[in-house]
């Protein structure tokens, strides 16, 4: 709650994703996961960046079977193939091993891996779920899907539904496109929704493997670097436009 405000926000889920994602998520009273929204191909859905033993970006997947842009999150398969997420589990013990926190945040990862659940939006749902308890979030936690939204094809007017469905007028967006696409008036105007843009510290910085910083990748990298209190000290930089 900010200022005697009940805060919503309202994104499509994400596989292991950045600290925008869940400075979002903790700044917001009620996190709504739109999974009504259309699969999106090579985003962030089902695939994320670590390091590498170069101290590189690479990428790592999440298997998604017959995805399409043309179908619903919630109707997307992910594949559940141990072989590979046993793979993928040896691959971030040989990158991440040495890391101080390797242990503790090995604790939370792993299970999520290994989590058999079939359903793409059921396994990103519990992720985030896992994560957030352990980065010290208590965000309620909800499914667009099973908020009725008849009749309704833009997204603005999605967004206005969802916002009086759980009777909250004050909006947090991640900054960046949005503010290009998002006009503040217009909400308030057409929506009864007071916007605000959630900007994260562009200084966060912590230590890595190699002294040349690498931003922007999945919260598994920081979760590795970074002890718990430091993580929720990081959680907390950022600001409202």
């Amino acid at each position: 709650m900010i200022d005697g405000k009940r805060h919503i926000a309202i994104m499509q889920p994400y596989f292991f994703p950045y600290i925008g994602y869940w400075q979002l998520i903790h700044a917001a009273d009620v996190f709504v996961v739109y999974d009504d929204g259309k699969y999106i191909k090579h985003g962030w859905i089902n695939r994320n960046r670590i390091l590498n033993e170069d101290g590189l970006p690479q990428f790592f997947h999440l298997e998604v079977s017959h995805a399409s842009c043309n179908r619903f999150i919630y109707e997307t398969k992910r594949v559940v193939n141990r072989n590979k997420v046993k793979k993928l589990f040896r691959t971030l013990d040989f990158l991440y091993h040495r890391a101080p926190h390797y242990n503790e945040a090995m604790d939370v990862i792993e299970p999520i891996l290994f989590d058999e659940e079939p359903d793409l939006t059921g396994y990103l749902f519990n992720q985030l779920k896992a994560v957030s308890a352990y980065l010290g979030i208590e965000t309620e936690f909800h499914l667009s899907s099973e908020i009725s939204k008849e009749g309704l094809t833009h997204v603005e007017e999605k967004v206005f539904r969802i916002c009086h469905h759980f009777g909250i007028t004050d909006y947090i967006n991640a900054s960046g496109v949005g503010m290009q696409l998002y006009d503040k008036a217009h909400w308030k105007k057409a929506g009864n929704v007071n916007l605000q843009f959630l900007r994260r510290d562009e200084s966060i910085r912590y230590k890595q493997f190699n002294d040349e910083f690498v931003p922007d990748l999945s919260i598994i990298d920081m979760m590795m670097f970074c002890s718990r209190d430091e993580l929720h000290d990081i959680l907390n930089r950022f600001r409202f436009l």
